[in-house]
């Protein structure tokens, strides 16, 4: 790679990268060694240092995997990638064990400067009521968690024990080098596409996309109004916890009820029934409540890995961390249900149609989406489910293969599923799938809405499972032909 600094090109050379990979995508190891070396070459010099200290810190016989590992927790855009990979089977395990510890760390921050920061964001604590407990419980890729005890008059509260939730100093010039650099590495790989061998996918426009979403993970003011949200979303279900938020906040500061318990990868019992109970309780929560809501953009949880899917005391499942939160509008959801609906009855140009109403901007190759398509509806015709997993999959193609730009809160939803797949096939290695759970809620979902369908206009989506009754009637209509495709091997029609 010309003009690289060597101390880069030797810490996160692509030998080492592809060691860490699965033979399967071994072919990204170049260019994701390259990315990392522009992005580190990038930095500023007073950080390069610090990073280059804690590399050489590491005991000398550290492999790629720790040398990894460490590398991420030292920039905060990193530190989030790891956390979305920590548990993604495509990574081998010494490097997932590694990433894993990254989803809570040990606290760094000296204790003086937590109380100096709360001093100066929330004036003195006594005045609130609030008296710290030291020491800290966890530090995170852009924050600490502290905990504290409410005294006076406020002790009689049943929420009694709390935590904040507060920014590292200097955190948010951090953050943002690190994610201007994304930007610096989507360009490097948009020019060297087929040097690197890779699709040519507009990655810097990508990562800009992404870059926006990922500032949010430091407005703390924005994760207490998806905190206030999302505790009124959830007080319906019993299974589920969402902290309360305190009223003593600050824009890097937040105050909220304390969860007691851990991760919920770590936590929960060995009973298999339980293990599958909170898997579902996983799903069901985290993918089926948003896909099925009613409301015209429904928000999701945009990181949910581990560290902040705890399991209470109580056998609930605490969901923490609402910094990210993506929304998936009726449009998108509208779509999916229908690629989904047509790919079950092989109506490959339904699919078609359908995928490129996702398209953020720009034009789809049709002949190549053609390919992709036909390509996935033989898998359904070899039995695969053409659920979210299957969809999914077909969508990553057609972004590869056929140009396609998917809307930022869609590539956030698809993030989201591929963290929550590796969380629960560790809670169910041998169980559930997510297909599994969200068939289920489908089906009851539709058998909800039927009394109700008696009453709506044909075309009307109105509904959970965006389904009109026109819709349902030409799939009834339409079995016969669905069969006959089926055994012609035709998808196409």
């Amino acid at each position: 790679m010309t003009g690289a600094n060597a101390i880069w090109t030797d810490l996160v050379n692509e030998e080492g990268v592809l060691s860490v990979l699965t033979e399967e995508y071994a072919q990204f190891a170049r260019p994701i060694s390259d990315a990392l070396v522009v992005f580190l070459e990038g930095l500023p010099a007073d950080r390069q240092q610090l990073i280059l200290k804690e590399q050489a810190a590491l005991p000398a016989d550290a492999d790629v995997a720790e040398r990894l590992g460490k590398l991420a927790q030292s920039c905060p855009a990193l530190h989030k990638l790891g956390q979305i990979v920590a548990r993604d089977s495509r990574l081998a395990p010494e490097l997932r064990i590694h990433l894993q510890q990254l989803e809570s760390l040990p606290p760094s921050i000296p204790w003086g400067v937590i109380r100096d920061v709360l001093g100066r964001e929330l004036g003195p604590l006594d005045r609130l009521d609030v008296e710290l407990t030291p020491p800290a419980l966890a530090e995170a890729s852009v924050a600490v968690v502290v905990p504290f005890r409410r005294t006076g008059a406020a002790a009689n509260n049943e929420l009694r024990d709390g935590v904040f939730k507060v920014l590292k100093p200097g955190i948010e010039v951090r953050m943002e080098q690190d994610l201007s650099l994304l930007e610096q590495v989507g360009r490097y790989l948009d020019q060297r596409c087929d040097e690197l061998h890779i699709p040519a996918l507009d990655y810097q426009d990508a990562f800009e996309q992404v870059r926006d979403k990922l500032l949010h993970e430091v407005r703390l003011d924005q994760e207490q109004e998806h905190l206030k949200c999302a505790f009124a979303e959830y007080s319906d279900q019993r299974q589920v916890h969402i902290p309360q938020l305190f009223e003593f906040c600050s824009p890097r500061v937040t105050a909220m009820e304390r969860i007691f318990g851990g991760k919920v990868t770590d936590e929960i019992s060995d009973s298999r029934i339980e293990r599958r109970r909170i898997a579902e309780v996983v799903v069901q929560t985290l993918l089926a409540r948003p896909m099925f809501s009613l409301m015209n953009d429904a928000p999701f949880h945009c990181d949910p890995h581990a560290g902040n899917l705890f399991y209470t005391k109580d056998r609930r499942l605490a969901v923490l961390d609402w910094s990210l939160v993506g929304s998936l509008t009726e449009k998108h959801r509208t779509s999916v249900v229908q690629i989904m609906l047509a790919a079950a009855t092989l109506r490959s140009d339904r699919v078609i149609n359908s995928v490129s109403s996702l398209a953020n901007r720009g034009a789809v190759d049709r002949s190549a989406l053609r390919r992709v398509v036909h390509g996935r509806i033989q898998q359904i015709r070899r039995g695969q489910f053409s659920g979210l997993e299957w969809l999914v999959a077909m969508l990553d193609e057609a972004v590869r293969d056929a140009g396609l730009r998917m809307p930022p809160d869609m590539m956030l939803f698809r993030k989201t599923l591929h963290t929550l797949e590796g969380v629960v096939a560790e809670l169910d290695p041998a169980g559930i799938s997510i297909d599994d759970v969200l068939r289920v809620e489908f089906f009851r979902q539709l058998a909800q809405e039927w009394p109700l369908r008696w009453m709506a206009p044909p075309a009307s989506r109105d509904f959970a499972t965006r389904l009109s009754n026109a819709d349902l009637a030409e799939t009834m209509c339409n079995l016969p032909y669905t069969v006959a495709r089926y055994w012609l091997g035709v998808g196409a029609m």
